[in-house]
């Protein structure tokens, strides 16, 4: 039986879920900001996992706890787990393509890569299960909070659209390294975001888990070519114009998700 939702009711609860967004992005920058003043007490060092990358997933807890019934209802239905495994094929088919394309681009140019480096005293291979944990980290408030929000709020290109341009303007050093640097960075995150955001559909779990590994394999791939320094010039540029491809093959090649 299809059952209908009084005006003043669908006001109330558009109202508790903007509410809930704001409360993720203030609670998100406010633990971000605690995280990275004790990053240097820990002796962590934060090329191997910075810890501010949990700064939206203590986010997205303190939304939880604020507006358990408003995220209860955005959240989204699970899909079968044979739709996740393919999502997570195609996750990691356009991260290899990613990989593969300012791979190339730093061999026509004649730039040097960093490949799979030792990270300060970190093996290469405890970094690798670091940054999948620093990822998820991310995830959970990004791809597995914010967007489905968004998108019970608006189509799901433009919570897309509003979620990579939150996730990108988080990352203010990438802002502050210069114009150019900073709008590679930008065009990257957008590309990104929509790589992560329109693979991985499901519930929660299911959206975390498939962001997640794409996340994870795009900073390995980053990490790679340019090490520690993910801004440098020449190599933003080549992740940006690779991000750009890779999300329009996604576009091309994926089916669109519910």
């Amino acid at each position: 039986m299809k059952t209908t939702t009084r005006p003043g009711t669908a006001s109330a609860v558009q109202s508790r879920a903007w509410a809930a967004l704001g409360v993720f992005v203030l609670s998100t920058l406010v633990a971000s900001a605690v995280l990275l003043a004790v990053q240097p007490h820990t002796g962590l060092d934060p090329a191997a996992l910075s810890l501010v990358q949990f700064g939206p997933a203590l986010g997205a807890v303190a939304t939880w706890l604020m507006f358990r019934s408003t995220v209860a209802q955005a959240l989204p239905s699970a899909v079968s787990t044979r739709r996740v495994g393919a999502n997570v094929l195609t996750m990691v088919a356009a991260c290899v393509a990613f990989w593969g394309l300012i791979t190339a681009a730093a061999v026509v140019s004649g730039t040097a890569t960093v490949g799979a480096a030792a990270v300060g005293s970190v093996p290469f291979s405890v970094f690798l299960g670091l940054q999948l944990i620093g990822a998820a980290g991310e995830e959970i408030g990004w791809r597995g909070l914010m967007q489905p929000l968004l998108e019970s709020r608006m189509t799901r290109v433009a919570a897309i659209s509003v979620t990579g341009a939150t996730w990108a303007l988080w990352h203010v050093q990438a802002f502050a390294a210069g114009p150019v640097t900073g709008a590679c960075f930008f065009v990257s995150a957008m590309a990104f975001s929509f790589v992560l955001g329109y693979v991985g559909d499901g519930s929660f779990r299911q959206r975390v888990l498939t962001a997640a590994i794409g996340h994870w394999l795009i900073n390995i791939a980053w990490y790679l070519l340019a090490g520690d320094n993910t801004l440098d010039r020449p190599q933003i540029v080549f992740v940006a114009i690779a991000a750009v491809l890779v999300a329009a093959g996604v576009k091309v090649y994926s089916r669109p998700t519910a």
